[in-house]
């Protein structure tokens, strides 16, 4: 099927380009490497592109209140019906006979709601502060001043039964309404230090149980009750698979004894000679909301995107001291949260946050709310091991080079197995050969708008990389074939190693790094721009292969703008319409 797809991340104009949609590979199911073929994903994840949107009150239908309709943009292979979810009621959206790009439904709608949520935007309006960004992906175009519909108007055309055009710039949120190191990226030593939910084994201060603890976390990821699977093997295992080379799509995985040696060897182990997980040499960074890479509720059940625990490792000294490597460990859970209510219902539980002081019981005791949803031992029943977890990434330089690997649990195993990472290519392609050139060219529609999906083999040859190597110096994903610049630029922006290295300017290779005990993590400008966390803004840089194009990056204003947005519209009043014009991120990083 093709599609137009939308270049803005639902905060810029509607640009669109055409291209056929190539799937994402399955995680690992089956074997260590393996991964089978996915489906198309359907409209939850590639939705159709929308060019503009009306509401008109009706008196006495059964179906609902309102008319609604929406004209898609042209070019679009579209079928005769669209199913669409109103909140949790499923709608079917009919072309209209003589406008192929136009189609109704009648909807319950709350009007009195979509007044008072374009009241609100009117009186934010007047702050000096209150502009909207514009995205093009990640890559940040500038910012306008708040939109809203005239709430007068509003009830006028209300009251007259009037057909209503509802712009899309009036749904997007102000990122002032969310506070980033609340909601967003938690990195405060009173939360990541907090004494009844994390441990430090340097230290030995706080709960080796509680509940954000390496050791909590795998035990219920493991959930030895449904799988058999002592969590200490659990994790011996994961961490025993850098000990030997592999194979994974191909590609040879050198083994890096350096983890063996470095960490393993200095894990505390119980009588029985088994991993002690109360001892964990795992420091929390950072606890991360990641709704903005939710699928669209709005044509299908959608998800609330992710929640991730950042770790960092370390090892206790004979002498006492203790070694803060540079390895991170993220786990990465799929929030099991679907439907309109329930996932903006999610997101404002985040955004509560914002009004608590940070660290104090009811802050911490609220998130640990938020993040026991995803983190439970049987969150997700009908995922292996019936835990949450997407995937664990690691970024590691305890031996040369700079290392990133990312790991599925098996379901044939219940235990850990390395995987091809999400997004990038073997670096034999970099260029050289003509494969890279040849691959963003021919979907150069679908990279430009960050709807790729680099596939496990291309034109028959093993594409997708076992593990990442970061070198020294960084590269940035090249090829002198490649015609369009800027689809280099979203080719490279999201593998594992130019996100974390060149394409981005993070010289230390990490978003989140290690920390002292009662220091926070640092975080990269790609996060924060010249900002802080409490108050990110964006930067500029020189794109790496074409250094006369300038790309303004501040990815923690990208989402906050997501979250307001979500948090902005209810599901029966502007929800429906931001609903239909959101394009999720296939994208992980």
């Amino acid at each position: 099927m093709t599609r137009l797809r939308s270049i803005s991340f639902g905060f810029g104009a509607m640009l669109c380009a055409s291209a056929a949609y190539l799937s994402y590979p399955a995680p690992a199911d089956s074997a260590v490497g393996r991964v089978a073929a996915a489906e198309e994903p359907g409209f939850e994840q590639t939705p159709p592109v929308l060019e503009d949107s009306f509401i008109t009150p009706v008196d006495d239908h059964p179906d609902g209140n309102a008319l609604l309709e929406f004209t898609y943009v042209k070019g679009q292979d579209l079928p005769a019906e669209i199913p669409f979810n109103v909140g949790d009621k499923p709608v079917t959206l009919q072309r209209d006979a003589q406008n192929p790009q136009l189609y109704r439904a009648m909807i319950p709608f709350d009007f009195d709601g979509l007044i008072k949520e374009q009241e609100l935007r009117q009186a934010l309006a007047t702050e000096e502060k209150a502009t909207v960004p514009s995205f093009d992906g990640r890559e940040h175009l500038g910012d306008s001043p708040i939109a809203f519909l005239a709430p007068d108007k509003l009830r006028e055309q209300v009251a007259a039964r009037a057909r209503i055009r509802i712009p899309g710039g009036v749904l997007l949120g102000p990122p002032l309404i969310v506070r980033p190191e609340r909601s967003l990226l938690v990195t405060h030593p009173a939360v990541v230090e907090d004494p009844t939910r994390t441990f430090d084994a340097c230290t030995n201060a706080g709960n080796p149980n509680g509940a954000w603890t390496f050791n909590r976390l795998m035990t219920n990821m493991a959930n030895q009750p449904l799988t058999g699977v002592d969590p200490s093997d659990f994790v011996e295992n994961w961490i025993r698979t850098w000990n030997t080379s592999t194979t994974v799509n191909s590609f040879v995985v050198p083994a890096r004894t350096s983890v063996n040696s470095q960490v393993l060897a200095s894990w505390p182990r119980l009588s029985n000679g088994k991993l002690d997980l109360a001892r964990s040499p795992m420091r929390l960074l950072a606890i991360v909301n990641r709704v903005d890479l939710r699928g669209n509720a709005g044509y299908g059940g959608g998800n609330a995107g992710e929640g991730r625990f950042v770790f960092g490792v370390i090892r206790r000294n004979t002498t006492g001291s203790c070694t803060v490597h540079r390895f991170t460990v993220i786990l990465e859970y799929g929030v099991p949260i679907n439907g309109c209510p329930a996932v903006r219902s999610f997101a404002q539980q985040w955004g509560a946050l914002g009004s608590m002081s940070l660290g104090s019981s009811l802050y911490n005791s609220s998130l640990q709310a938020i993040t026991d949803q995803f983190t439970g031992a049987n969150a997700a029943p009908r995922k292996p091991n019936g835990s949450a977890i997407n995937q664990i990434r690691t970024n590691e330089f305890l031996q040369s080079p700079w290392e990133l690997r990312e790991f599925n649990i098996v379901r044939a195993t219940a235990q850990l197995g390395i995987v091809p990472a999400k997004q990038t290519p073997n670096h034999v392609f970099n260029n050289a050969g003509t494969l890279l050139a040849s691959y963003v060219n021919a979907n150069q529609a679908q990279v430009l708008v960050e709807q790729h999906s680099v596939p496990l083999s291309y034109l028959g040859t093993p594409f997708l990389t076992g593990s990442v190597r970061n070198p020294s110096p960084q590269v940035a994903w090249t090829h002198p074939g490649i015609v369009n610049n800027n689809a280099r630029n979203k080719l490279s922006l999201n593998t594992c190693d130019a996100c974390h290295g060149r394409e981005t300017l993070t010289t230390s290779f990490l978003h989140v790094g290690p920390r002292s005990s009662g220091a926070q993590a640092t975080l990269s400008r790609f996060l924060i721009g010249n900002g802080t966390l409490a108050s990110p803004t964006t930067f500029n840089m020189a794109d790496p292969v074409v250094g006369s194009t300038v790309r303004n990056y501040g990815d923690l204003v990208r989402r906050q703008a997501d979250l307001a947005t979500l948090q902005s519209n209810a599901c029966l009043s502007g929800g429906v319409f931001q609903q239909a014009q959101f394009q999720p991120i296939l994208a992980t990083h």
